[in-house]
């Protein structure tokens, strides 16, 4: 009776060792093993591979000289309500051809500068010495040294600006040219004012502006 006793207990002694062997082999298993099957397997590649990021292609890319340079004196300035004025302006500036050649240029032009936006929308006539013209159309916004005495104090303004062009000569290039820049305004109202090419990658849609208006008046003259 002793004898099958104890061969009872040790029975369940193997078969409880045999238990732990078991769940212990499970766990040890590796995870690619652990997951063949139908769900195919499972990298347990736990090193991670840094890749440098793209370019960021919104990145602001312009010329790395000024294409254009302008000192203006103060500008006569005409109040049109409380939130807005209307400002003559003229000055001299100098234009950097493709080529490198540098030109002397003199402007005129009117702005509508708002108060409640801080910004300015302008147009501009810029001629060279030889009689070619351009036209600068302005985008302009402005930070005020004093804000509720401007547009006395002085400031700063980052600006945009779309060039047009009739000249077959030294100015054609620079018609449907985008430009970018910053210009200070000093206390005494003068301004100096620096543009850059934008370099957007797009060929310039040479002669659009003329084209079209020349289109427009040949189509009113055939009515």
């Amino acid at each position: 009776m002793k004898a099958l006793i104890i061969g009872v207990i040790v029975a369940a002694v193997v078969i409880a060792i045999a238990g732990i062997l078991i769940v212990n082999s499970l766990m040890t298993t590796s995870p690619v093993e652990a997951n063949q099957g139908g769900m195919g397997n499972i990298p347990t590649d736990t090193n991670t591979t840094t890749t440098s990021p793209p370019e960021e292609p919104g990145r602001i890319i312009l010329s790395t000289e000024p294409v254009y340079r302008e000192r203006a004196p103060p500008g006569a300035a005409t109040p049109i309500n409380q939130t807005h004025i209307s400002a003559e302006h003229s000055g001299n500036g100098i234009l950097t051809l493709p080529n490198g050649t540098q030109i002397n240029t003199t402007s005129s032009g009117t702005a509508i500068l708002s108060f409640p936006t801080s910004s300015a929308d302008a147009t501009s006539t810029i001629r060279a010495e030889n009689g070619e013209a351009m036209t600068a159309t302005i985008h302009e916004i402005i930070q005020f040294n004093d804000p509720a005495a401007a547009p006395q104090g002085g400031g700063r303004g980052i600006l945009t600006a779309i060039l047009h062009t009739n000249s077959t000569g030294s100015l054609a290039p620079f018609d449907g040219m985008i430009l970018a820049g910053t210009d200070i305004i000093y206390p005494n109202g003068e301004t100096d004012t620096q543009m850059w090419r934008w370099e957007s990658g797009i060929p310039l849609s040479t002669n659009s502006t003329s084209a079209t208006s020349e289109a427009n008046v040949t189509a009113a003259d055939n009515d």
